[in-house]
C-alpha cells in the first residue's frame, strides 16, 4: 500500500520516484530541513516519523512540559506524537495510519503531519524559556 501511495504522489506532485532505503522505509525531503520516514509497519499500517531538532540547551525541562501538553490530547500535534530519541537529544514527530487507507485519506494526513512537524520544528528552534521574577 505504500509504495503505490507515494508513487502516486510523486506523479501528481511530479517529483522523481521515492527510492526504498535499505531498512525498507522511504523518505520524503520536502525542504532542505525536514524530512520525513514513511514505513510500513507490523500491524499493516504506516508509520511517518520526523526529526525535528535538538532539544533545546536552555529550558529544557520546560520544553519537555510544553511538549507532554501538546501531546496530552493531540490537538497541538495533530493526533501525532512528539518524542525524544533513544540518547535524549533529538525532538521528533511520529504517527501512525491505519491499513487500507485510501490514496486521498493518505495524502490529507501526511499533509497534516508535514505541516505539524514544520510547526514544532520551528517552535522547537526559536523555543526560548520564560524567565520568573
Amino acid at each position: 500500500m505504500l509504495k503505490r501511495h507515494l508513487n502516486q504522489l510523486t506523479q501528481e506532485f511530479g517529483w522523481d520516484p521515492v527510492a526504498r532505503n535499505d531498512d525498507g522505509s522511504y523518505s520524503l525531503s520536502l525542504d532542505p530541513n525536514l524530512q520525513i520516514v514513511l514505513r510500513e509497519n507490523e500491524l499493516r499500517g504506516i508509520t511517518l516519523l520526523s526529526s525535528l531538532a535538538s532539544l533545546p540547551e536552555n529550558g529544557r525541562e520546560e520544553y519537555l512540559i510544553r511538549a507532554m501538553t501538546a501531546n496530552l490530547f493531540g490537538a497541538e500535534t495533530g493526533g501525532a506524537v512528539l518524542g525524544l530519541d533513544r540518547e535524549g537529544k533529538v525532538i521528533f514527530l511520529s504517527t501512525f495510519l491505519g491499513e487500507n487507507l485510501s490514496y486521498r485519506d493518505f495524502r490529507e494526513r501526511l499533509e497534516d503531519f508535514v505541516n505539524y512537524a514544520e510547526s514544532w520544528r520551528n517552535e522547537t528552534l526559536g523555543f526560548v524559556p520564560n524567565k520568573v521574577n
